[in-house]
């Protein structure tokens, strides 16, 4: 029996971390994580965020574990600004352990219906009001943005899986070097009770993209993976406001809650440290066991 502790085994103190969408929901949970736990985090938000005042309280958090984290607005859906992204990280970096590709959008129906219950017509006019534009920048942010700033930082990603550490292991022996892309389990099951096909067909692609860039970036150990969560609340999907579509859904979920920080940021934990050092190329579903149940329900 291996006689490593769990501090060490899911331990990423003193890694440096890139989070987009930090700011909120999901990303914000993640940055929380890594900073509780002793990592440096650059939480990239859009310029319209709240950053540093997510920062400062970021910061607060990391006082007892030596946690960090530093602010940088950016727009993922601009390859330009990816790209300086990149660069502003490595003038100050030497390497980046894990890029937390997270930032995402969704583009609703403007007119919309209960797709379960509507009526042909009314289900015809309800996704035909979508708009090319709706597609294209869901598929700007939540697919094509992941592609570029997986490559932006490569080469950061590559020098952190090559490190040489005091202990005689390689990085990527301690999980260094990782994109960690968010996915939905969205893409996963096929019926809801919103029209959510520009967002779902989004988050499927980013999951064969993860298989995609893993296989190109093998050569180098730099692991590409994916987390596909459930209900969860952000701003995309205000969980617990009244009239929210998806709150009656919750009492259909294995769990019989919506997700919480810890299931994000201990998923994330686990595929960034020693302990998902060996997992490449796959997405995990984080979702209460919404998946196995979803089709055909309200």
């Amino acid at each position: 029996m291996s006689s490593l502790v769990i501090d060490s085994l899911f331990g990423v103190k003193g890694y440096i971390a890139v989070v987009t969408g930090g700011s909120s929901g999901l990303g914000f949970m993640i940055a929380k994580g890594l900073v509780t736990n002793g990592a440096k985090v650059y939480l990239v938000a859009l310029p319209s965020e709240p950053i540093e005042k997510k920062v400062a309280e970021l910061n607060e958090l990391g006082k007892a574990t030596g946690g960090s984290a530093h602010g940088i607005p950016c727009d993922v859906s601009n390859k330009k600004a990816i790209q300086d992204l990149a660069a502003q990280v490595s003038q100050q970096e030497h390497h980046v352990d894990m890029l937390i590709s997270n930032a995402g959008i969704r583009r609703d129906p403007p007119i919309q219906c209960n797709v379960l219950k509507a009526s042909l017509s009314e289900l015809q006019a309800s996704m035909w009001s979508s708009q090319h534009s709706d597609w294209a920048d869901t598929f700007c942010v939540n697919t094509t943005a992941h592609y570029f700033l997986s490559v932006a930082f490569l080469s950061l990603l590559e020098v952190a899986s090559q490190l040489e550490l005091p202990n005689g292991r390689l990085g990527r022996s301690e999980g260094r070097g990782v994109v960690v892309m968010t996915s939905s389990c969205a893409s996963m099951h096929n019926v809801t009770n919103v029209d959510l096909t520009s967002y779902a067909t989004s988050k499927a692609a980013t999951d064969h993209l993860v298989k995609l860039l893993a296989a190109k970036f093998s050569r180098f150990y730099v692991r590409v993976v994916g987390i596909n969560p459930g209900f969860v609340p952000s701003n995309m999907n205000p969980i617990g406001e009244e009239g929210n579509v998806f709150s009656a859904l919750f009492d259909k979920v294995p769990a019989k809650r919506a997700g919480i920080d810890d299931d994000i940021a201990g998923t994330v934990l686990y595929l960034v440290s020693r302990a998902g050092s060996y997992v490449d190329g796959i997405s995990l579903c984080v979702d209460g066991g919404r998946v196995l149940l979803a089709n055909g329900q309200e």
